[in-house]
């Protein structure tokens, strides 16, 4: 074990020193109590209160409660409404006198009152005593606070820019109707804002009154001065003028238009031009952009789209046979009718044609197979609708026709309901059965639909893009013979349509035949073969529900039936939704298209229609069933 010495003070020096350090810590420890107390007491009496020795400025907020130092401020601050500060334009000599307030310059003195009432008050204990004592014996400055609001700045600028600006007016020719007037050319004025501002803020900001002068741009008209040509503008505006079709089509056609004068005098225009004894001379024309801009309001009127020559591809010699002659179309030529009015607008003949091209189909009469790119039979798609009405037959015929031999361009659209027409009896349709709004009714042109489900077939098996497609209501078993259900469209003329594009570099002929003795209706397309692979996958059917039963089949008064006899119109069908899938390959095997095609059909109950005398529902009455 070791032990540890223990050094003692000698007892005489310890007992000395003890001595002489006891008063001065005693009167230290005496004098921190009596700061500390000193401190809190002085902290006491200004509680609420704005530390002595406080000021902003000249204004001495000591012993201030917030409120009293913030009016002290407020009022200690009239020349922000009082102090003027002018604004003036040189050239005319006006001015305009602002107070800083109405600048935007705003004392804030509540936030002032704020920083000077945290005098003292922030901080640790010796930092905040530090302040106290500074403000009492040397005394404190509080910074003001200022705002400048820059909306009301740029409001007073704003102000004096509008009634400064004088817009530069060009010399110009008006014509009153009777007479040419001229207008002298005005220099325009206009205010340099952002100069102004930055002349101003200093002022402001420095609480200096004065006059600031405005730095105001002059700018001078695009036209000006020109000499004396009244009477040249009397005579080139003396009549009006005319503008005609040469050959009008139709009596439907575009007939003879007045150009106004007012039109004709905005389009006037005055050129400037050197001659060669340096004299220079003011010359007439018109503004060729505001002709063309008039003109071109009237090309969709005249404008006919050419009609492509109707043909039939001969299999044998593998040559095109023409079933209808071309008929050329037309188009406006705005910059040859131009050329025309410039050539007569100053002379006394007031007529002016309009001058029109023809447009040439490339399908024109004269066209050949290698011409067009058709080669050979594409695609070929056949539909039935054995068990039809005579009349729907007849109308299915009769729309088919208007499908025979027409020739689509390469990248056109193909539209069923253009090249269908207008449905009527004068049209040569024939009163049937059609679906409208989900429900079978008659109407004229029922039939129709099983032309557009056969384009749509076609087109669908040739691989071009489908545009528009709609599926009828409910399922219909003309449809569902032959591709099965999701492959029918249906059209509507003109609301509902069915369109496809030629997406060839080749043109597309459409030939359709219908075959009495089969019952079906047989397309054709013929082009160039492409070598797409096109691939159908379904149909597969979601959300099927059950066939109405008979306690739902719908019976419906039609008093043109014969007496005591029913027809039965609709034949109960489930409802379901199909989906159809092609996928479509190019001759390299890549995929073009993956495509769903999807179709909702609604459930629909067997619907009857009755004649006079008979008391519904009476099945006796039911001829045999077969097909619509």
């Amino acid at each position: 074990m070791q032990a540890t010495p223990q050094i003692r003070p000698h007892g005489r020096v310890g007992r000395n020193l003890s001595f002489f350090l006891a008063a001065p810590l005693t009167a230290l420890v005496v004098l921190s109590l009596a700061l500390t107390l000193t401190a809190a007491g002085y902290q006491s009496q200004h509680n609420g209160r704005v530390y002595t020795g406080v000021r902003v400025g000249d204004v001495d907020l000591s012993g201030l409660t917030a409120e009293a130092a913030a009016a002290a401020l407020t009022s200690s601050m009239p020349y922000l409404e009082r102090m003027a500060i002018t604004l003036t334009d040189p050239a005319t000599g006006r001015a305009w006198a602002f107070t800083p307030y109405e600048l935007g310059l705003d004392y804030e003195a509540e936030q002032t009152t704020e920083r000077a009432f945290a005098i003292g008050r922030s901080g640790p204990p010796l930092a905040r005593f530090q302040e106290m004592f500074q403000a009492w014996y040397y005394g404190r400055q509080a910074a003001p606070v200022f705002m400048l609001d820059e909306g009301m700045l740029d409001a007073a600028l704003a102000q004096i820019a509008a009634e400064i600006y004088t817009p530069a007016i060009n010399a110009e020719l008006r014509y009153d109707g009777k007479t040419a007037v001229y207008t002298s050319g005005q220099t325009g004025r206009a205010l340099d804002v952002a100069d102004a501002r930055q002349r101003l803020r200093p002022a402001l900001l420095g609480f200096r009154a004065g006059e600031i002068e405005l730095l105001i741009h002059d700018t001078a008209p695009a036209v000006s001065d020109p000499p004396e040509v009244a009477s040249q503008v009397q005579q080139f505006l003396n009549n009006p003028i005319t503008f005609y079709l040469p050959q009008p089509l139709d009596d439907l056609d575009l007939g003879r238009i007045e150009l106004p004068r007012a039109e004709l005098t905005r389009w006037l225009r005055l050129d400037l031009t050197a001659q060669t004894n340096g004299i220079s001379q003011h010359q007439i024309s018109l503004d060729e952009n505001g002709v063309r801009a008039w003109l071109q309001q009237f090309a969709d009127q005249i404008y006919r789209e050419p009609v492509n020559a109707r043909f039939y591809f001969d299999d044998d010699t593998r040559e095109l046979v023409l079933v209808a002659p071309h008929v050329n179309g037309r188009e406006l030529d705005i910059e040859a009718t131009l050329a025309q009015l410039n050539a007569q607008v100053d002379t006394p003949n007031r007529s002016v044609p309009f001058i029109v091209k023809e447009i040439v189909p490339l399908a024109n009469s004269e066209a050949t197979a290698a011409d067009l790119g058709i080669t050979e039979l594409i695609r070929e798609q056949t539909t039935w609708f054995y068990g039809s009405s005579d009349a729907r037959k007849h109308n299915i015929a009769r729309s088919a026709a208007n499908f025979y031999g027409i020739v689509i361009a390469p990248g056109q659209e193909f539209s069923f309901n253009k090249y269908l027409g207008s449905i009527s009896e004068d049209d040569g349709y024939t009163e049937g059965l059609i679906i409208v709004g989900g429900q079978t009714i008659r109407g004229i042109g029922g039939g129709v639909c099983q032309v557009s489900t056969s384009i749509y077939q076609t087109a669908f098996w040739a691989g071009f893009p489908i545009v528009e497609r709609w599926e009828h209501g409910y399922w219909l078993d003309y449809y569902n013979d032959g591709e099965g259900p999701g492959m029918d469209a249906t059209v509507y003329t003109p609301i509902v349509d069915f369109r496809f594009i030629n997406n060839t570099p080749y043109h597309l002929l459409i030939e359709n035949y219908y075959n009495t003795a089969e019952e079906s209706l047989t397309f054709k397309f013929y082009s160039a073969d492409m070598g797409r692979v096109v691939e159908k996958e379904g149909p597969f059917f979601a959300n099927t529900t059950e066939t109405p039963g008979p306690e739902q089949d719908r019976w419906e008064f039609d008093p043109d039936l014969p007496e005591g006899t029913v027809e039965q119109i609709d034949w109960a069908t489930p409802g379901t939704d199909v989906s159809v899938r092609r996928i479509i390959k190019n001759a390299d095997g890549v995929v073009i298209e993956d495509r769903w095609f999807n179709s909702s059909y609604i459930p629909y109950p067997n619907t009857f229609n009755y004649g006079p005398g008979v008391d519904a529902p009476n099945y006796s009455l039911v001829p045999p069933s077969k097909r619509r």
